[in-house]
């Protein structure tokens, strides 16, 4: 496996873009996630590379907050506005140096955490676990993406005490007691395949 792969996989579990950088900037791997958050900042006449073209977007991401971020010998992060007429939530940009790198290997880590993401674990890991049933994983997964045991009831057309009973049965089985409990357990394991 590529050196850094698994690290680039992991991140892209929790929703979060990855890129591994050369020692002079070059892009050597980039995740899906990146890939997407980046798409819409490529400019398709630069080529037909993609690692190239995910460089040229990062930088014009970059260069829109600081010219010297990625520059930085410093582990630090910037938020960057993803659309100058959007008034959502910034691309949050961390560059991490690798202490110890192999040589023509990865230098630094670019990590993108976009805000409006909400990654949540599969129902598989949750029946796996927690010996959910998969109306309950699907519940569970429901309330993690933010909606209300009212909104789950109308979507699926059943009464909301029907909801909220096995909501319940959800909070036993996890060991759990309050929605933002079970909604910040499930972003723990957001990360299991």
């Amino acid at each position: 496996m590529p050196l850094g792969q698994p690290l680039l996989e992991a991140l892209d579990c929790m929703g979060y873009g990855g890129l591994l950088l050369g020692k002079t900037g070059q892009v050597l791997r980039i995740n899906r996630t990146a890939e997407h958050l980046l798409a819409g900042q490529a400019d398709p006449e630069q080529g037909e590379d993609r690692l190239a073209l995910c460089r040229a977007a990062l930088d014009k991401v970059l260069r829109a907050q600081t010219e010297a971020a990625l520059n930085s010998r410093q582990a630090d992060w910037i938020a960057v506005p993803q659309d100058v007429s959007d008034a959502g939530r910034p691309l949050i940009v961390r560059t991490v140096s690798i202490n110890q790198p192999a040589p023509g290997g990865p230098h630094k880590v670019v990590i993108l955490v976009n805000l409006d993401a909400n990654p949540h674990p599969s129902p598989e890991v949750l029946k796996r676990i927690f010996s959910l049933t998969s109306s309950e994983a699907r519940l569970a997964i429901e309330i993690a993406a933010g909606r209300s045991p009212e909104e789950i009831a109308d979507a699926a057309h059943v009464a909301v005490g029907t909801v909220r009973k096995q909501l319940a049965t959800v909070f036993a089985k996890t060991n759990t007691h309050r929605q933002a409990e079970l909604v910040a357990l499930l972003t723990r394991l957001a990360i299991l395949p």
